[in-house]
């Protein structure tokens, strides 16, 4: 089983178990970034290597692949061992023993059936049941049912319409068998147990799918190349020959119906790789859907989503009277969470589509359905309900300490309802879900928020522990605590794990057992034990009396006791880790969208087209002189494969489609840059401003793109000897900036050390790209400049830039306003701000008459941490300051980069630095230029090192760079709702 529990030394926090032992990651690990950047422009503050492991939101089963098994597992959750301290005050949960496991580490198997549940487990060499009440109060003595051979990795229990089925895997040092019993209401065997399968073979997972008309097992063996999978029908006691349902498939699920069941795959979507070294099991497939009828032989698959972009983390439901299917796809770079709607018989009725809107990566969690029970006593036969519930995971929208699970309703028509709930969990435990009458319940680990006394003395954080969250109709949070019961009052009433949440008519319980103990003590009395199930419910109890012990005997070996909790809607000083999501946020991010995937990115730059258009431009990392094969990334296929320099490629954008990905060139230079400018009309122009390196020398172009992206003319601005200096470095180009002159022209400016400095340059070009005069020098002074920006004010071009007049080590932000058709200055460059800090990537805005300037200021020389801070000032008409510069963003934290945009208002986003995460921040500021509060607009799957290079086009969309949690790099679009 899968769970959440105390962990103690001998368990890794993040570690998920599947069928004891049998490990399952739902996302590849994220790999190792490189601090390119910092290499490239030969700076001391280098990025750090960093690597983070992103774990399974969920349970399933594999051994030797990754794979998903045909039934969601319970999920439990294992309490980690910070030595919870009990609060005083708010009363403990209602609770009943009901059995004593060998260990801990045992499967129980808890099943409802219309008013009343049985549980099923093994202990001491024997399997047993117990009947039990809604709310978990023992309604029988526990039964021997039979002998439990050899070790039990995998079993399930499944109500039927006169009773109930187990099904279990038996594992006897190399051979494998699959038996199968069944157990009338009371939970008495109605026969022996029957052998399905005796096999060599190893077998990962078992279930049984239980119709009207069939009962069908149904089992995974994996192979070197996938799993196949088959089945085998039971009828008048026996089992019938295997068939094969499918081979070498990378995943699968399977949902009983009222006529049957079917099974969803994930499969290859050609065929297997020829090369020795290439990997047998893809990471991606197409998806398909396979009836099995009631012989458990299937029809032909039914090919849902054909294109070669399904994740393994497919989910199948029977809801309404047709199969949904939920599964996370990579079509459009970004992971997101598809459904598509099958009705019985193989007509797709809704075809594969986005269920959300584009939020960055997503992961699908859980898709939770009513299981279809055939006549079951209280409720209706073959009921399946009319609403699913779907949970997923925008990993840009929450820190990764504190992961934020979305819930939303889904009915058989594919659509999400409006009304949606966040769920936060801890990252070292899986949350489980489940339907509750009309609304919903869920189960996972999350810090104890609430009364007095929940966190040990001499520790500020909260310790971790099992809480259960109820749901109304429409995810309003009812109630919400952790479970805590009498039981388990040796660890301050929490116990060590947590599994099995379910609900039925207003009832919900889980089940949760304590650390085994060493040894057993004799079992209770029978009178003892009516007496025991009290526990929690203030010494009243609506049990039966029990004839014999809540467990059998286990001798002088360990046990653990195992208790049904009961978790009521009542209220308390307990904050619940959930909320009902409203979506009112200003700022808020409102879809994210991945434009490029491949090489890490060095830049990013963007322009505004105006309609809700846009073009974005970036250039990769690429050392000068390395000599690598490209990634073959899927953002530029088709292009060169001659590895000569950085890639640098741009794309359109419109609220409603992408545009093409066109690659320019794989010659530019990384310490180049990019810059883009557009020029003012319905279908403007665009010029794009970079470097190449021509016969080894840097030296800056510029390319005329059209509305569409696609390249017009392109011409050569400079034609600099690139003479070698100390040390036998080439003079460079680099850090380009451009900007439209406000006539038919345009203007770029960049860094050039052709006469030993770094200095600022600028050149004028004409509406053909032709250049006006010489390149003009801007600055003439000791040190070095760098990161220049450009912007137009009516018949001035003002330039900001970052340059160490003083101290080679600290740079100070200066400023130049230039006649914008000689390039000659109209006043003498002045420093905005002097300060012992280096201040570096400064930001331009128009407002007003004049310009706003923000830029980051870092600690450095020795001794310095790396820990940055903002500040934003306001310019007037001449360029003198409004006042001193202010801070900007929330203090105590670290801002890495800061982009800014002004139209009627002025907004800012940060990208800030915070225990190791990255994150962006969206702020709007007043009329006065005071900044406002900085809200959260996501969180970066990239390392906390990386160079995001944040760039407004409008006001309402945001160009940044990130890495996949595969490794790669990414372009992403932010579109960002503000203050009307």
């Amino acid at each position: 089983m899968c769970g959440l529990r105390r962990d103690g030394p001998r368990d890794d926090p993040l570690r998920i178990e599947v069928a004891r032992k049998k490990v399952l990651w739902h996302r590849p690990p994220m790999f190792v970034r490189s601090a390119l950047r910092s290499l490239l422009r030969g700076t001391t503050r280098g990025a750090p290597l960093a690597a983070l492991l992103v774990v399974l939101v969920g349970c399933g089963g594999s051994t030797s692949t990754t794979r998903r098994p045909a039934a969601r597992p319970e999920t439990a959750l294992r309490t980690p061992d910070r030595g919870p301290k009990a609060p005083a005050g708010p009363p403990l949960l209602p609770a009943h023993v009901v059995a004593q496991l060998d260990d801990e580490e045992v499967a129980p198997y808890f099943t409802r059936r219309g008013d009343e549940a049985l549980l099923f487990w093994a202990a001491g060499g024997k399997w047993w049941s117990r009947r039990l009440a809604a709310d978990g109060a023992p309604l029988a003595p526990t039964l021997d049912i039979g002998p439990a051979v050899g070790e039990v990795p995998v079993a399930s229990l499944r109500p039927t319409a006169s009773g109930y089925i187990a099904v279990w895997i038996e594992d006897q040092g190399g051979s494998r068998a699959i038996r199968t019993l069944t157990l009338d209401p009371a939970g008495k065997p109605t026969g022996a147990p029957v052998l399905v399968l005796q096999s060599a073979d190893e077998i990962a997972w078992v279930d049984v799918l239980v119709s009207a008309q069939s009962t069908t097992v149904i089992w995974e063996i994996p192979r070197d190349e996938g799993s196949d999978v088959l089945t085998a029908s039971l009828a008048s006691g026996k089992a019938s020959a295997p068939i094969v349902v499918a081979r070498e498939i990378l995943a699968w699920q399977a949902a009983a119906s009222d006529k049957g069941a079917a099974v969803g795959i994930v499969r290859r979507a050609g065929p297997k790789p020829a090369a020795p070294d290439a990997d047998p099991i893809p990471k991606l497939g197409q998806v398909a859907l396979l009836e099995l009828n009631a012989a458990g032989k299937p029809g032909a698959p039914v090919i849902i989503s054909s294109e070669a972009s399904a994740q393994i983390d497919l989910e199948v439901v029977f809801l309404d009277g047709k199969y949904l299917l939920a599964w996370s796809d990579e079509r459009d770079l970004d992971a997101t969470v598809f459904v598509a709607v099958v009705e019985p018989g193989g007509r797709i009725a809704v075809p594969p589509r986005r269920a959300t809107a584009p939020a960055g990566e997503q992961a699908l969690v859980s898709l939770i359905a009513p299981g279809y029970v055939p006549g079951a006593a209280g409720a209706p036969a073959g009921a399946s309900g009319k609403r699913a519930l779907l949970a997923w995971e925008d990993l840009i929208r929450a820190p990764r300490e504190a992961r934020l699970i979305h819930l939303a309703s889904i009915g058989s028509d594919g659509v999400i309802g409006k009304d949606q709930a966040g769920l936060m969990m801890s990252a070292s435990g899986p949350p489980d879900l489940t339907l509750d009458g009309d609304g919903f319940a869920a189960l996972t680990l999350a810090p104890a928020s609430g009364p007095a006394g929940t966190v040990p003395e001499g520790d500020a954080e909260l310790p971790i522990w099992p809480t259960y969250v109820r749901f109304g109709p429409d995810l309003s949070v009812r109630a919400g605590e952790p479970v805590r019961a009498a039981p388990f009052t040796a660890t301050g009433g929490i116990p060590y794990l947590v599994r099995g949440l379910s609900c039925a008519r207003g009832q919900c319980t889980a089940l949760a057992s304590a650390a085994s103990t060493e040894p057993a003590s004799p079992a209770p009395a029978a009178k003892g034990d009516a007496k025991g199930a009290t526990a929690g419910r203030s010494g009243t109890s609506s049990a039966k009396p029990s004839a014999a012990p809540a467990a059998p005997p286990a001798g002088d070996a360990a046990s653990a006791p195992l208790a049904v909790v009961s978790l009521p809607v009542r209220e308390g000083p307990w904050r619940a880790p959930a909320l009902r999501e409203t979506g009112d946020q200003i700022p808020r991010a409102t879809a994210v969208r991945a434009l490029y995937d491949g090489d890490h990115v060095s830049e990013v730059t963007a322009a505004n087209l105006g309609g809700g258009r846009a073009l974005a431009a970036w250039i990769t990392y690429h050392l000068d002189g390395a000599s690598t094969e490209p990634r073959g990334a899927r953002g530029a296929r088709g292009a060169d494969t001659k590895d000569q320099g950085a890639t640098l490629a741009v794309r359109t954008v419109r609220p409603d489609a992408l545009g093409k990905l066109t690659v320019l060139s794989q010659k530019a230079s990384s310490l180049g840059g990019v810059a883009l400018a557009s020029a003012p009309g319905d279908n403007p122009d665009s010029v794009l401003a970079w470097v190449a390196r021509e016969k080894g020398e840097p030296q800056v172009y510029v390319t005329r793109l059209d509305a569409n992206g696609e390249k017009v003319t392109q011409k050569k601005v400079t034609s600099a000897q690139r003479r070698k200096g100390q040390g036998g470095a080439t003079s460079e180009a680099t850090d380009v900036a451009i900007a439209h002159d406000g006539q038919d022209g345009w203007i770029v400016a960049w860094i050039d050390t052709r006469d030993g400095n770094a200095e600022v340059y600028a050149a004028r070009l004409d509406k053909n790209l032709q250049k006006s005069g010489p390149d003009q020098r801007i600055t003439s002074a000791p040190g070095d400049a760098a990161e220049v920006q450009i912007q137009v004010r009516g018949k001035e071009a003002w330039l900001v830039w970052s340059d160490a007049r003083q101290d080679s080590d600290t740079a100070d932000i200066w400023m130049a306003r230039l006649d914008a058709k000689t390039l000659k200055k109209a006043a003498p460059e002045t420093r905005l701000f002097t300060s012992p800090e280096h201040s570096r990537s400064p930001s331009l805005a128009p407002s007003g008459a004049g310009m706003l300037a923000a830029w980051i200021e870092e600690p450095a020389g020795e001794g310095a941490t790396g820990a940055g801070s903002a500040r934003i000032v306001q310019l007037d008409e001449r360029g003198m300051m409004q006042g001193a510069p202010a801070p900007l963003g929330p203090q105590g934290t670290t801002a890495a980069s800061v982009a800014l945009t002004c139209d009627t208002a002025c907004r800012a986003v940060l990208t800030i630095s915070e225990n190791d995460v990255l994150s962006l921040r969206g702020l709007e500021l007043t009329p006065e230029g005071r900044p406002g509060e900085a809200k959260l607009l996501g969180v970066l799957t990239g390392n906390s090192a990386q160079d995001v290079s944040p760039i407004f086009a409008g006001p309402g969309a945001l160009f940044f760079s990130d890495d996949a949690i595969s490794g790669s790099g990414r372009v992403r679009w932010m579109s960002v709702a503000w203050k009307r």
